[in-house]
């Protein structure tokens, strides 16, 4: 009996709890590890995400373990670009193993490199989960096949400083899992002991969670089912009226016209051959001109536009000409006019104000009418699973609840996987047709001046590219015949890549050499490779990408992207200057450039070539009409350049022709500067751009103090005001003065003037001062009339503030301290005219001396009175005097 107990107390303490949520990116394993750990197909794997936290118990060798899987978040992709509903599952998946988990298991699959973006996007979403996360934390590789007969520690060590900083923050926790190899229960056993050793160091301690934070998450999803179901009650009786409608007017269609608008990748293509049934529209490539096909569906013709899609979250002013006139133009495809826009939105992708924006803008190239004819088209509808549009809509927030109002709480959902459930696009199309009958059978009107106005454009566009083009062809030739005879031809070629972020100079530099040299994440320091192309040694130098944003900029990338011309000694041959031809140039990137090339002088110009990347996009419109399209600030740089430019299509590095003519143009250039390469002076170059920094810094210095003098000066006269009201109330409340009982002095001006006489006088000064101050108070409130500062600081470059060196904007609160103490200081030295600028106010609210009152007689013997009254107009000032200081 003894025995049965003291075993029964061993299987009790042998019987532990472990409790365990698995994070990551989509695709990592994160399923496939639960299934592995619990030994069952429990969660979805493979290619079926996971769309809401759920968890999993099982007994497994003594312990009980509880599994939550998470939703994982695009690759690289920021937490701004998570949807809401992901971000909510994440941060309340703690909440699915109460009272919380004793280790979050950040899933890393060991088949993809893990880059410094997949490190930041980590990071960014276990901010959802708080800073305590990491304490109870541990890395689990996926994919441990793919290590082959490397170590995990000569992995991490070979991956890089993003790996090796995600296993240290981790405190050297982690663990390897091959889920093809599910037989191996060494590998959970193995965990689980890994997981229990973490528990210990922890005092047996879990990952708190807060019972009122999970009771408030089951209150908002119950809100937010609410308020979706309300959302679809509204939208069912809109439908039913609508379809009341079409049997009283007795529409029929029997032809549906459609324009497919949206941001690019949002899926308008696929979806496109989704609804006609058949592939028709290329989805690989992406789509670059509108294009229009024509197809029959239930018994109805329909005329499908697709058109060439935006970059998401970006301004219409980003957008290239040529996108912006394909959509304007896209209506004319489906004479006499589309009866439907159908705006693409993918469900896969946080919906932001900024993206709502964008919407906006090129929806209203069309005009305003375009509203009354648009239906939101949901795709990804296969993702969302369980959850319904409404909810979906509801929990994105309000910038997609104002389109979806915008468009007249019209809106579809759309699984593109499953093309063979015909019922979708069935009901789609009833809603098209409800749609129409709510806009009484009519279509979209096409403005044909606005289409004539396009025609127009393009012609002259065409010329002046025609005009370019022969001019380049002129000077290449000219130069050719200067050279006949002599080979220009370098045995080596030293290129530095130049351009703002994400302007594609990684996959340029990746070109020219032929095979993949610079990794395609953010370059934060100069980079070298070189080979042989071409039958020449070539080397090219890849640099930081400079932002558009200077706020952003900083002296230390300044001097890195400087330094790429010391990298290739004794200079380079040739600057590229790296532009993508797949968005729009504005003023904002041309004042950037200007910010850093001519920190290099003049003469970099003669040896800059302007390259193109994104050459796919341009389809069948050629660069010289790209530039001419584009406007001024485009084509002044290609002009400043000499003419020289040239373009890529980084997507086919197969085609050694446009390398072999890029190097070809780099030797004529040159040539025509005489052999030269460009050869700085360095130390100039690092003054310049010290003196820019110095220069920014003391404009921004100046725009703050201004604003904190504007802020100073507002509340002064707020000051001012209260003190005039105030002024007034005793004004009319005060007695006039007794009579001196002196006996007057008697002079030829002067006569005894009884007391009523007085009085009556009192009263006409006092009622002149009231109005006097009413006005003034009247004048401040309106802001008609400031009053003038003896320091004229707004817009004014001659006032000169006291010279400030850092501190003010570094966020050191000690350093800021001090550079205001030395803007007071400088304040007290000017305590003249600030007081100029007090009396200036008293003097401008009516407070006047008896003696600039000419109007009003004053005899001798009321000398004593008008003393009294001078003595109080003083103190008046001294009070004003007191509100500035």
């Amino acid at each position: 009996m003894a025995s049965e107990e003291s075993l029964r107390k061993d299987e009790e303490a042998h019987s532990r709890e472990l409790r365990i949520v698995l994070l990551g990116g989509r695709w990592g394993g994160k399923s496939s590890a639960g299934n592995t750990i619990l030994g069952m197909e429990w969660f979805d794997s493979g290619r079926q995400r996971t769309i809401n936290s759920e968890n999993r118990h099982k007994e497994i060798a003594g312990w009980q373990v509880t599994v939550v899987d998470t939703p994982g978040w695009r690759g690289y992709s920021s937490l701004r670009d998570t949807t809401e509903k992901d971000k909510e599952e994440i941060k309340h998946s703690a909440c699915h193993c109460l009272p919380g988990p004793h280790v979050f298991l950040l899933v890393v699959p060991l088949d993809t490199a893990f880059t410094e973006d997949h490190r930041t996007a980590l990071v960014d979403h276990l901010k959802l989960l708080g800073d305590r996360v990491w304490r109870y934390s541990m890395v689990l590789f996926t994919c441990g096949d793919w290590l082959k007969d490397r170590t995990m520690e000569q992995h991490i060590e070979t991956e890089g400083k993003a790996l090796q900083w995600l296993v240290d923050k981790c405190r050297n926790r982690y663990d390897v899992f091959n889920n093809r190899n599910r037989n191996d229960d060494t590998q959970v056993i193995e965990l689980l002991e890994k997981i229990e050793e973490m528990v210990a160091e922890n005092s047996g301690g879990h990952y708190e969670v807060d019972e009122i934070v999970c009771q408030e998450m089951n209150e908002k999803k119950k809100a937010i089912k609410e308020k979706a179901e309300k959302r679809k009650m509204e939208v069912d009786k809109q439908r039913e009226e609508l379809r009341t409608l079409i049997h009283e007017v007795q529409i029929q269609l029997t032809e549906v016209r459609v324009v497919l608008l949206g941001s690019r990748n949002a899926g308008k293509s696929e979806t496109g051959n989704t609804i006609l049934g058949r592939v028709e529209f290329e989805v690989t490539r992406g789509t670059l001109k509108s294009v229009v096909k024509h197809g029959q569906v239930n018994g109805m013709a329909v005329t499908m536009v697709d058109t060439p899609g935006w970059w998401r979250s970006f301004s219409v002013h980003s957008t290239p000409e040529l996108i912006k006139q394909e959509v304007q133009c896209s209506v004319s495809l489906c004479h006499p006019g589309p009866h439907v826009f159908l705006l693409v939105i993918d469900t896969d992708v946080l919906f932001t104000e900024s993206q709502r924006t964008s919407v906006e803008e090129h929806l209203q190239l069309l005009g305003e009418q375009v509203w009354r004819h648009t239906m939101i088209l949901f795709t990804k509808a296969d993702w969302l699973r369980t959850t319904s549009i409404e909810e979906y809509i509801e929990l994105e927030g309000q910038a997609l609840q104002w389109l979806v109002g915008k468009c007249g709480n019209r809106y579809h959902a759309l699984d593109n996987r499953n093309k063979a459930d015909g019922t979708q696009v069935t009901e789609l199309l009833q809603k098209i047709e409800e749609m129409v009958a709510g806009n009484r059978g009519s279509h979209y009107e096409v403005d044909e001046t606005v289409l004539r106005t396009i025609d127009e454009k393009r012609k002259e566009t065409e010329e002046r590219a025609r005009q370019r083009r022969e001019k380049k062809k002129e000077q290449r030739e000219k130069l050719q015949d200067d050279l006949r005879g002599s080979s220009h031809r370098l045995p080596e070629l030293r290129l530095v890549l130049l351009g703002q972020e994400v302007a594609g100079k990684n996959a340029t530099g990746s070109t020219i050499l032929g095979r993949e040299v610079f990794p395609t994440c953010e370059t934060t320091l100069c980079e070298e490779g070189q080979l042989e192309v071409a039958g020449r040694r070539v080397k090219v130098v890849n640099t930081p990408g400079w932002s558009t944003n200077l706020i952003r900029c900083t002296m230390d990338r300044d001097k890195e992207l400087m330094r790429s011309m010391s990298l290739c000694p004794p200079g380079p041959h040739a600057l590229l200057l790296v532009i993508p031809a797949d968005t729009a140039y504005t003023e904002r990137h041309w004042r950037a450039l200007l910010d850093y090339l001519l920190c290099l002088g003049e003469n970099v110009w003669r040896h800059t070539i302007v390259l193109f990347s994104f050459g796919d996009r341009l389809a069948d419109t050629t660069i010289e009409e790209h530039i001419e399209r584009e406007g001024w600030f485009l084509q002044w740089l290609v002009d400043k350049c000499g003419n020289r430019y040239h373009v890529f299509n980084n997507k086919d590095r197969g085609d050694g022709t446009q390398v072999k003519q890029l190097l070809e143009k780099v030797e004529e250039m040159v040539a025509e500067n005489d052999g030269q390469h460009f050869c700085p002076d360095m130390s100039q170059v690092n003054q310049k751009v010290e003196e820019k920094f110095q220069r920014r810094e003391a404009e921004e210095m100046r725009l703050r103090f201004e604003e904190e003098w504007r802020r100073r000066e507002d509340e002064l006269m707020k000051s001012v005001r209260m003190f005039l009201m105030e002024l007034v109330k005793e004004i009319e409340g005060s007695d006039p003065p007794t009579k001196s009982k002196k006996k007057p002095k008697i002079t030829q001006r002067t006569s005894l003037l009884p007391q009523r006489k007085f009085e009556k006088k009192w009263m006409k000064r006092k009622e002149w001062m009231k109005k006097r101050i009413q006005d003034t108070v009247e004048r401040l409130y309106k802001g008609s009339e400031r009053i003038n500062l003896p320091i004229q600081m707004r817009g004014s470059y001659e006032f000169n503030p006291p010279s400030l060196s850092g501190g003010l904007f570094s966020g050191d609160s000690q350093e800021q301290e001090g550079v205001y103490d030395t803007v007071t200081a400088w304040l007290s030295d000017r305590q003249g005219e600030l007081r100029s600028f007090a009396a200036k106010a008293g003097t401008d609210s009516g407070i006047q001396s008896t003696s600039d009152f000419p109007h009003l007689v004053t005899s001798s013997d009321d000398e004593d009175e008008d003393k009294e009254e001078e003595q109080s107009v003083e103190n008046i000032r001294h009070k004003l005097l007191s509100l500035h200081t």
